[in-house]
């Protein structure tokens, strides 16, 4: 099975948005959560995803919520916000950060598109890492929107490609150095 790939952004990304979202989608990115929202960068990863054809995802944002319901292909959820699904529109995307398999069930059981969990492998400053044998052990009938997120990068991405998730979510595996 392939693996969808999903980008979330960081600080670096910034830096140079055309050349790191070009490097993205050449490394077969499909969608994009665009994490540090700011309104004009809002539309000009607006404008290049449409033209990759990549999705984009951002947080749910009161003050601009009528430009992301407007424009965003879909709306990320952080565990925190997990009751501002009552909120969004059901044609709208919505991504999810889980950190165990409750997370999971309680985001499947909401319909949520796409669930992020993580920390799969170490990474400073995060939980413990959960660990491949964790996602094989999540039941088979929520692994089909399960992205695993933390510490994947192109030496271990392989670890996936036999467990049936959706995909994988990363930060530095699609920057372009």
């Amino acid at each position: 099975m392939q693996l969808d790939k999903f980008l979330i952004t960081n600080e670096r990304f910034y830096t140079n948005i055309d050349a790191n979202l070009s490097y993205a989608y050449s490394c077969g990115v499909s969608k994009v959560y665009l994490r540090e929202f700011e309104i004009s960068r809002f539309y000009r990863f607006i404008d290049i995803c449409s033209k990759l054809n990549i999705l984009l995802f951002v947080n749910y944002i009161d003050k601009y919520i009528n430009d992301i319901l407007r424009y965003a292909s879909g709306i990320h959820l952080k565990s925190i916000d997990f009751d501002l699904i009552t909120l969004i529109p059901d044609e709208k995307l919505v991504s999810y950060s889980a950190h165990n398999i409750s997370d999971v069930i309680n985001a499947y059981n909401k319909n949520i598109d796409y669930i992020f969990l993580s920390p799969i492998f170490n990474v400073e400053n995060k939980n413990p890492a959960l660990g491949v044998e964790y996602l094989k052990n999540i039941p088979s009938k929520y692994k089909d929107r399960i992205y695993a997120l933390g510490g994947i990068n192109r030496s271990n991405i392989h670890c996936f490609k036999n467990i049936n998730i959706k995909g994988v979510a990363g930060i530095r595996m699609f920057l372009k150095v």
